[in-house]
């Protein structure tokens, strides 16, 4: 978060950033169902050989719920408690899916789960509590649009 208690999305998101050339490039498609996304991990992040370091596993997951959270209404969130199960490798370049559901919504809080299936196993499940922040929220569109100088009160 800025200075100004605004939090912009620049494109660099570890995750969903299509600016970040070391990141992932994951395209979340999300609904009042869920979130999931599509993708394979470059070797770069990987853990042991041929593996994916637990906590690129563990930001694909709470990436996955927090869409599934913002799909419900609830884009300015945090990351509360985040608890993973690993259930066995995800492998680097092996094609997985990551799957999120938003499991409860108040006003205070939302809880949510995730799982990643890769080569038709479950690689990894979570679950995680998502509270409401203080700040202002631009998504990378209204940040561009200002950025050109248009008018935008777009706040996601």
């Amino acid at each position: 978060m800025s200075t100004d208690n605004v939090w912009r999305d620049d494109g660099a998101c570890l995750v969903c950033g299509p600016d970040n050339k070391s990141g992932l490039h994951l395209h979340f498609e999300y609904s009042a169902k869920g979130a999931r996304a599509e993708g394979e991990v470059p070797s770069h992040l990987q853990g042991y050989a041929g593996t994916t370091h637990g906590g690129i596993v563990s930001a694909i997951l709470d990436e996955a719920m927090y869409y599934a959270v913002a799909a419900q209404g609830m884009p300015g969130v945090a990351t509360g408690e985040l608890t993973v199960r690993y259930r066995g490798p995800l492998y680097t370049e092996t094609p997985f899916v990551v799957e999120a559901t938003c499991e409860r919504r108040t006003r205070r809080f939302a809880k949510a789960k995730a799982r990643i299936l890769s080569e038709g196993r479950l690689a990894a499940e979570a679950e995680g509590l998502f509270l409401p922040v203080q700040a202002t929220f631009r998504s990378r569109e209204a940040r561009q649009a200002m950025e050109a100088g248009e008018a935008s009160n777009e706040d996601a």
